[in-house]
């Protein structure tokens, strides 16, 4: 057989470097060739030691040359069945000797028989041999006298080591082995809308949700002090197990959240890993997310952060059903952070604001849309009237369903805004302090310069379309007036931002979304319906019967928003009068009188198109 002849060549490379200096290596190397000769196939080696022990044998020596034909030799008995269970403690010590050495080549032929064991039928099961194995992975990692090739080496292993372990656990605890994966991998280049329902479709497709388990097999046992210890060494603490007492955050988190966006089935049926995830994992993140101290180390750079936004997307994406108060809690902690952080990174802002949008483009999967979007307004409203909302005693389970919906959503809606006027009030800053030109000059240059104006520059690039899809969604269908109000609000504070900082192509893009929301041409059923609506004034709507223009309360409010942009950004919109002067002309043909503080806002609009 070709397996062994090669197994045979290899120990006549080994007999051969040790002939001068290992001689007893030597003798070893050509009994087994004699042994070997004597033996058919992988599963007559593997009930003869004497094979495996000669590559041990070899190992033993800490030759460089030797150690890496040993290496070699037991990943090809591994891989080929070829080795007795009963040598894996053996072999575990092997490596880990191995892994002490300082010879780059061997340090990677040692994590390369690694992940073939891990792989392989000797892959280990019990709790003490399975620390040991990953151990020997960590120690590469954060030994310092290995080179970057061995700890991006040992990263990797790692990390195969990890999902080894936990597709274990969904064998073992007859879990659906559907993955979230794919869902984030679209959401590269999907939109926000579509991400959501590709997502809901997905997980929709594992046979429904599973019911909470308390008792765990001895796999599941062996995943969930590992989930642990890896919470522990995100948290910049020990882990027990795993007998480490150190190692990157940035690592360790970035494990975390491939573990929670990939094995959502483990999370939803197993109370053990949930309560994990509830009471260590949502704790770490609510932490990081803190802004009234100052970050130091790993906790305060841009990556360590930018995981963070990407856990705490995961956790209310995947787990807000079962993690109803966390996934709040951590909506305003979003919210607090987008307000009052300063954000020296703008990768953390855009990640903030997608996670934010991704949430509030549930509403469009939601089966119960229209009543979500109804309590979303009514939060609005309360909060408007100073008022706090909370849920009735005797709801229903729908209600309450709905309520927490809502909610959830209110707070995401609540976190882009907060975004929006911290980008405005930093541009305001940035003009204040000369880094900017005024709106009042008629220039058309849109270089920035100043640390400020540069890092507003970018913000805007960044956020400015995801942001725009979240605000025009629910602006265009919302009906509330306090929510309506609080929406068009955002709408001014970005558009005036983008004119002062002359960020044309979102400056237009804006002036569209809303130019869309002025001029209202519906169906005769919604005319109807507007002209019986008890809540509409008199004064604030104007209809044209003849030509079928119908301005509604929503239009009026966006006329508002629109002439106090233009009223603003007059001297530099430049092609921009384009987009606002069709509406002006529109509203000239309207047969009916404006009136009230539409028409002073109309009159000042006119001025400016006429200058």
């Amino acid at each position: 057989m070709a397996f062994t002849a090669a197994l045979e060549a290899d120990l006549r490379a080994l007999s051969a470097e040790a002939r001068r200096r290992h001689p007893a290596v030597k003798d070893a190397a050509e009994h087994a060739i004699l042994k070997l000769r004597s033996l058919s196939g992988p599963s007559e080696i593997a009930q003869n030691e004497d094979i495996v022990r000669m590559f041990l044998m070899a190992c033993s020596v800490k030759s460089v040359k030797l150690s890496v034909i040993g290496l070699s030799c037991l990943q090809k008995l591994i891989s080929h069945g070829a080795v007795a269970s009963s040598a894996l403690k053996e072999i575990l010590a092997t490596l880990k000797d191995h892994a002490e050495m300082t010879d780059e080549i061997v340090q990677l032929k040692t994590l390369q028989t690694m992940l073939i064991l891990f792989q392989s039928h000797l892959h280990p099961e019990s709790e003490e041999s399975m620390s040991q194995a990953l151990g020997i992975c960590l120690y590469l990692l954060e030994s310092s006298r290995s080179s970057d090739s061995v700890r991006n080496t040992a990263a990797a292993t790692f990390r195969q080591a990890v999902a080894l372990v936990f597709d274990n656990v969904i064998r073992a605890e007859s879990l659906p082995s559907g993955k979230a994966s794919s869902a984030r991998l679209s959401s590269r280049v999907s939109s926000v809308a579509d991400n959501i329902a590709l997502h809901d479709r997905s997980l929709a497709s594992n046979s429904g949700e599973p019911t909470m388990r308390e008792n765990l097999s001895d796999v599941g046992k062996l995943g969930l002090r590992l989930l642990e210890d890896l919470t522990a060494l995100a948290a910049g603490g020990s882990a027990t197990w795993l007998r480490v007492h150190s190692l990157h955050r940035t690592f360790a988190l970035d494990i975390l959240e491939f573990v929670l966006s990939t094995y959502v089935s483990i999370f939803r049926a197993l109370l053990s890993y949930q309560q994990v995830l509830r009471h260590q994992i949502c704790s770490l993140l609510m932490t990081s997310l803190r802004t009234n101290v100052e970050l130091e180390g790993e906790a305060g750079e841009p990556s360590f952060r930018r995981l963070v936004l990407r856990l705490v997307s995961h956790v209310i994406r995947l787990y807000s059903s079962s993690l109803v108060t966390e996934s709040e809690v951590l909506f305003c902690r979003f919210s607090y952070a987008s307000q009052s952080w300063n954000p020296v990174n703008t990768n953390v802002v855009e990640n903030i604001v997608r996670a934010l949008a991704l949430v509030v483009a549930t509403i469009q999967a939601s089966d119960s849309s229209e009543e979500t979007l109804a309590a979303v307004a009514g939060m609005f409203s309360s909060k408007a009237k100073g008022i706090e909302w909370s849920m009735d005693n005797d709801a229903s389970n729908a209600a309450v369903l709905v309520a927490s919906e809502a909610h959830t959503i209110t707070l995401a809606l609540e976190g882009l805004l907060g975004v929006v006027f911290t980008i405005a009030t930093l541009t305001d800053e940035a003009l204040d302090v000369g880094e900017l030109e005024s709106p009042k000059c008629e220039s058309n240059s849109m270089e920035c310069s100043g640390q400020l104006a540069l890092l507003c520059m970018a913000m805007v690039n960044s956020t400015w379309l995801t942001i725009l899809d979240s605000l025009s969604l629910i602006l265009m269908r919302s009906q509330g007036e306090a929510i309506i109000l609080e929406i068009l609000k955002g709408y001014q504070a970005f558009t005036q931002a983008c004119g002062v900082l002359r960020a044309i192509e979102p400056l237009n893009s804006f002036l569209a979304s809303l130019c869309k929301f002025t001029i209202n041409n519906p169906n005769e059923g919604e005319k109807k319906s507007i002209l019986q609506s008890p809540g509409s004034k008199k004064s604030e709507t104007t209809m044209d019967q003849r030509d079928g223009i119908i301005l509604t309360p929503k239009n009026v409010q966006a006329l508002r928003t629109l002439f106090n942009v233009a009223h603003r950004l007059h001297n530099i919109l430049g092609p921009s009068w384009v987009l606002v002067s069709s509406i002006a002309i529109i509203l000239l043909t309207l047969p009916v009188p404006l009136t009230g503080s539409i028409s002073f806002c109309f009159k000042t609009f006119k001025r400016h198109i006429w200058t």
